[in-house]
């Protein structure tokens, strides 16, 4: 890694601390993660919500939740190379999505699909491309001493999803007129199956998804700053950095003289 072309102010954090920074980088560069990631999820959704029946928009919101880890590999890619300074326009983002997906993507929607630390995981999956015991042991070394604050984080987030996506629903309740109101509940389930109609499933759907796109850079971003602050711990970082920085300053002042 080219340490001298890093944005951010590398230094020891704690966990929590680190975790703050992902989100700041999410702040900064919203403009860079959002347009690929909406755009990725609409060129397959949109097409899904058009040919399939109501009835089974259920299970379009089922596969978006289940493929969510390959959004979080192109939000780790952007992020990744905007930490390192390299500018990644919305189209160089959606042409690398073939080359994000190469390698062991069956494996982050299969046995690693439920694992609480994934997200923490992912940078070192992605990133470092080591495999077998070499990665199991890195893995162990990394996650270590972090893998509460890990866990936790998705529990958070998957939580202020489910909390965010109910509000939305409620705020759109309030939009219904008192005239329909009774008419809206008393057909918000289909009676003979105790299943929620086709149209009210897509309102919930679009809440979900809408959540979920906002949501989850927040959450990548989080667990990558959390694997920086953890290699900076281990591999004296932010101590390189400050070396290199007083090297360059004292090769300023001979070159003066």
């Amino acid at each position: 890694m080219q340490l001298d072309q890093i944005t951010a102010n590398i230094r020891l954090r704690s966990s929590w601390e680190a975790v703050d920074l992902g989100f700041a980088l999410v702040q900064r560069w919203w403009l860079s993660v959002y347009p690929p990631l909406i755009l990725f999820n609409l060129f397959i959704f949109i097409p899904l919500f058009i040919l399939i029946p109501r009835e089974y928009y259920l299970y379009v919101v089922l596969f978006f939740w289940w493929i969510k880890p390959y959004s979080h590999r192109l939000i780790l890619h952007i992020l990744s190379q905007k930490l390192f300074n390299h500018d990644l326009s919305t189209g160089q983002a959606l042409r690398d999505i073939p080359s994000i997906f190469r390698g062991n993507t069956f494996g982050a929607i299969t046995f690693r699909r439920f694992s609480f630390s994934r997200g923490f995981n992912l940078p070192l999956w992605q990133l470092e491309k080591i495999k077998g015991k070499a990665r199991a042991k890195r893995q162990h070394l990394l996650l270590n001493a972090v893998h509460s604050e890990a866990i936790w984080l998705t529990i958070g987030l998957f939580l202020i999803e489910i909390i965010l996506t109910f509000s939305l629903l409620g705020l759109f309740l309030l939009f219904v007129p008192d005239s329909h109101f009774e008419s809206f509940t008393r057909h918000f389930f289909t009676p003979e199956l105790g299943l929620v109609e086709g149209w009210v499933t897509l309102v919930i759907s679009a809440f979900y998804m809408v959540v979920t796109l906002l949501i989850e850079p927040f959450y990548i971003a989080a667990n990558f700053a959390l694997y920086i602050n953890r290699r900076t711990q281990l591999e004296a970082w932010d101590i390189e950095l400050s070396f290199r920085k007083m090297a360059a300053r004292l090769s300023e002042k001979e070159g003066g003289r």
